[in-house]
């Protein structure tokens, strides 16, 4: 003889068609539905590396601005003081220490300083105008600086620049 076994029923049909339908809405919805548990560790991983790449960048690039700035600002107060200093012995010379007191930051032996009097051109890199006769009051005295300097990231080199500024003043 087979016995079959039996399971017992509930005695609420519904109410376990219900739980039925209920369990099998919670399976479709969680097919459907993704899990995003370590998504923002994938999102950081992923934009860190580029965001550290143009914080670099940046960097870098105000390391040249800075450059920039304290050159211009050098040659400013050397032709402050090469307008002013006609009467001694070498004003070149006292304006090329005032640029390279006005830019500490800057390497004196990279920075190459030339003087224009008048418009006639003393020398590329000379820094004495003793006894020039073009420096009289009235006339103009012109400083011009360059400076090298390079923009690098992450060993990367963008390029050598040259920076470059220049001033008139009016010789007093």
């Amino acid at each position: 003889m087979t016995t079959l076994v039996s399971f017992p029923r509930s005695e609420n049909p519904t109410l376990e068609a219900r739980s039925i339908k209920a369990l099998a809405c919670k399976r479709i919805r969680s097919a459907f539905t993704r899990d995003e548990q370590g998504g923002a560790l994938v999102e950081t991983a992923v934009s860190l590396p580029i965001i550290l790449l143009l914080m670099t960048g940046i960097f870098s690039f105000s390391i040249a601005l800075h450059q920039k700035l304290a050159l211009a600002e050098a040659v400013s107060a050397g032709g402050r003081v090469l307008a002013v200093e006609r009467g001694d012995t070498d004003p070149c010379q006292k304006a090329t220490d005032a640029i390279y007191g006005a830019a500490p930051t800057l390497d004196k032996t990279n920075l190459k300083i030339s003087y224009v009097l008048d418009g006639v051109a003393v020398g590329s890199n000379v820094t004495t105008c003793a006894n020039n006769p073009n420096m009289t009051a009235g006339r103009t005295a012109q400083i011009i600086a360059t400076y090298p300097t390079s923009v690098a990231v992450y060993g990367k080199s963008f390029g050598s620049l040259s920076l470059q500024t220049q001033i008139s003043e009016a010789i007093q």
